[in-house]
């Protein structure tokens, strides 16, 4: 997807006793330093299945703010650093959320427009120091970029009244407990589980579903993956966990409510679009791990299928599994 980037401004964020700096000049925008830096940042957000879609409270100053620059009765870098304040304040506060530079951009796309804020932590790395023709090594601190990623972003679109919000972030421990400050705090949002978190709590029902009604049948495992890909693949990622029940489950009317029920109990919607990719990712293999410590992983589709893989499960409990006609690679 191609991004223009129309403003873009750094502030630095200091909690270790200095005074933060907050800049009076805007990025250059036209640098090919500034634009693949935000673009490469703002495009994993974009495509994270990690992210978290979230609507602001209404008494929220990051809210108001941002609504006051969509109204057009606010300028960006007023903006901007209005909400770095926000997030300063937060941190004087809570010594425990370190130092970051946070970098705030307008950002335009085919989508429409978005206001992305970008906490970029810092990481460690190694650089020349040079005196004369005496040559050292030393540590210094960069902004994650080829190798690190940003842990605290954000990006609100700005089409809507309402100003949806994806989200990314993880706990941070303060004052003892586990907190997600860059929602909670700082956004002032509420959010929903990301697509990640919806799929992998649907396997774990999955395998306490097959647990309690098919005593842990790897089989039946295997079938509500494949039903879940195959869901996937022909609704372009979308997935109908009606479809699934009434595929795994063809001859038990009972049991295909219950799941769905035991589904909607538990948080999840029964359409999901939770993108292709998660659901090959999470559901993709079939692990079979034995009390000895054999640990046995392949594509779930083989175990449906049958003509690869062979599950047989004995009077005792115990599973038997026969791989036929492997080739070697």
């Amino acid at each position: 997807m191609a991004l223009k980037i129309r403003n873009a401004i750094l502030h630095i964020l200091r909690n270790d006793g200095r005074t933060s700096i907050f800049s009076e000049a805007e990025l250059d925008i036209d640098s090919e330093v500034c634009e693949a830096f935000i673009t490469k940042h703002v495009k994993k957000l974009l495509d994270n299945p990690g992210v978290r879609t979230a609507i602001f409270k209404s008494e929220s100053p990051v809210y108001q703010q941002l609504g006051a620059f969509q109204g057009g009765n606010a300028y960006f870098k007023e903006t901007a650093t209005g909400i770095a304040h926000k997030l300063d304040e937060i941190m004087s506060r809570y010594p425990s959320i370190p130092p970051c530079d946070l970098l705030l951009a307008r950002v335009g796309s085919k989508d429409g427009e978005y206001f992305a804020i970008l906490q970029l932590g810092y990481q460690e790395v190694y650089a020349h120091k040079s005196k004369g023709a005496d040559n050292q090594l030393t540590l210094c601190s960069a902004l994650p970029f080829a190798t690190g990623k940003v842990e605290y972003a954000c990006l609100v679109a700005l089409d809507g009244p309402s100003m949806p919000i994806s989200i990314l972030e993880k706990p941070a421990v303060i004052d003892g407990e586990a907190v997600m400050y860059f929602s909670e705090l700082f956004l002032e949002c509420d959010s929903n589980p990301s697509k990640k978190e919806q799929a992998k709590l649907i396997d774990e029902i999955n395998v306490e579903f097959v647990q309690e009604y098919y005593n842990n049948s790897p089989t039946v495992q295997a079938k509500i993956k494949t039903a879940l890909l195959e869901e996937a693949e022909e609704s372009e990622g979308y997935v109908s966990m009606s479809n699934v029940a009434a595929q795994v489950f063809e001859s038990g009317d009972e049991l295909k409510l219950q799941y769905v029920n035991t589904l909607r109990d538990a948080g999840i919607q029964e359409d999901l679009p939770l993108g292709q990719k998660v659901v090959r990712q999470q559901f993709g293999t079939q692990k079979i791990k034995a009390e000895n410590g054999v640990e046995i992983k392949f594509p779930a589709e083989l175990a449906v299928q049958g003509d690869d893989v062979e599950i047989t499960t004995h009077v005792d409990g115990t599973i038997s599994v026969l791989f036929k006609h492997l080739k070697t690679v």
